[in-house]
């Protein structure tokens, strides 16, 4: 076993040092995700360790003006345990919980930027998620996500970007992810899913509107009913407001499962309903262009082993299409499209901002007419 300077604390909870997890399975991985974005500009990265197949892979995508550029980089985990880097992608912990700096040098791709985020309010702990598929954990994971602020610069394409205060938004989530490190599949003679309990809907929304910060996570059955739904408001001014329900009425291009606006009711615990229009305010995002869902070019997914050093970048046009776009090594039948949305917001008393509006619709939703 090799140690790591980590190790020097007296916070294990295994009697392994830090780099060795307690369980032995493949999927399990610790990471962060985290955006910054503006008025046609929309910037998501991520960076994961996969401690049991030796891999830590990162990523960075752009859109703009309708069009996706991607950078995807993966190096062996060790012997660098501690660093948090893969190929020119760097992420810094400033200050735990308030201060992460993310940078990219100069690349292939011509994503390069220095980035740091300033959180806006206090983490927002999520449910302990875990999905059990005949008999076995294929899902166990914990996250929690702050909104934040981005301040820094970018040269995107040779053009320089000044990011001044932009809307941001971070999580960190660590577990077993079935998405993850190679694909294992557990067959089995009858679903064990009822019909019932399927997601179709699913929102996660960090956003932030002049006097408050706000998040909320939530996933619909096919017939509009909630399975779960968990949330909170923070206001400038110390108080905070835990949430109870929300209610939308989403608006989407024609012929596409991709919303363009709408709005959202959220109900606090205070007893008062909040209302908040959007907008999409630029060009969505899809997740395969970082790599989730089968979207590296070896038509595999994070946390797997790629050699000491390997970087691979692409881009495409995004548009509004009744067929879903990705990067073009995807196959089109397995392409998502987009599920992360810049959305201006305007919430109560007609205070502005910004959400990451992250949707995904999957089988059908009567309500928006979706079969």
């Amino acid at each position: 076993m090799r140690l790591s300077p980590f190790d020097d604390y007296p916070f294990h909870q295994a009697p392994t040092p830090f780099a060795t997890v307690a369980t032995s399975d493949a999927h399990y991985n610790d990471g962060y995700f985290c955006a910054f974005y503006a008025a046609d500009w929309y910037c998501c990265s991520g960076l994961r360790l996969h401690p049991n197949v030796n891999v830590i892979d990162g990523w960075v995508t752009v859109t703009h003006r309708g069009r996706q550029t991607s950078l995807r980089a993966s190096r062996a985990l060790h012997p660098r345990y501690g660093e948090l880097d893969a190929g020119p992608l760097r992420y810094e912990i400033l200050e735990p919980m308030a201060r992460m700096r993310v940078s990219a040098t100069d690349n292939a791709a011509g994503i390069a930027f220095d980035v740091v985020f300033e959180a806006q309010s206090p983490p927002f702990v999520e449910e302990r998620y875990q999905h059990f598929k005949y008999g076995a954990v294929v899902n166990d994971l914990m996250r929690y996500t702050q909104v934040c602020r981005a301040t820094g610069s970018a040269r995107i394409a040779g053009e320089s970007v000044s990011i001044d205060g932009w809307h941001a938004m971070r999580d960190h989530s660590w577990g077993v992810r079935s998405s993850m490190a190679m694909p294992t599949g557990i067959a089995g003679v009858a679903s064990e899913t009822a019909a019932a309990e399927r997601r179709a809907l699913r929102l996660w929304v960090p956003f932030q509107v002049e006097d408050h910060c706000g998040f909320f996570n939530t996933h619909e059955r096919s017939d509009g009913q909630p399975l779960d739904f968990e949330g909170r408001l923070d206001y400038a001014d110390g108080r905070s407001v835990r949430l109870r329900a929300v209610r939308h009425q989403l608006d989407y291009f024609a012929g596409t499962r991709q919303p363009r606006g709408g709005t959202l009711e959220l109900d606090g615990e205070d007893g008062v309903t909040r209302q908040y229009t959007l907008q999409l305010a630029g060009t969505p995002a899809d997740v395969q262009g970082g790599g989730y869902y089968r979207g590296w070019r070896d038509n595999l997914g994070p946390g797997i082993y790629r050699g000491a050093e390997h970087v691979e970048h692409d881009s495409y046009e995004v548009a509004a299409a009744e067929q879903p776009g990705g990067p073009p090594h995807v196959p089109a039948a397995r392409r998502l499209g987009p599920t992360e949305y810049p959305m201006a917001m305007t919430g109560p008393g007609g205070a502005v901002g910004m959400a990451h509006f992250e949707h995904t619709l999957s089988g059908p939703y009567p309500r928006y007419g979706f079969a």
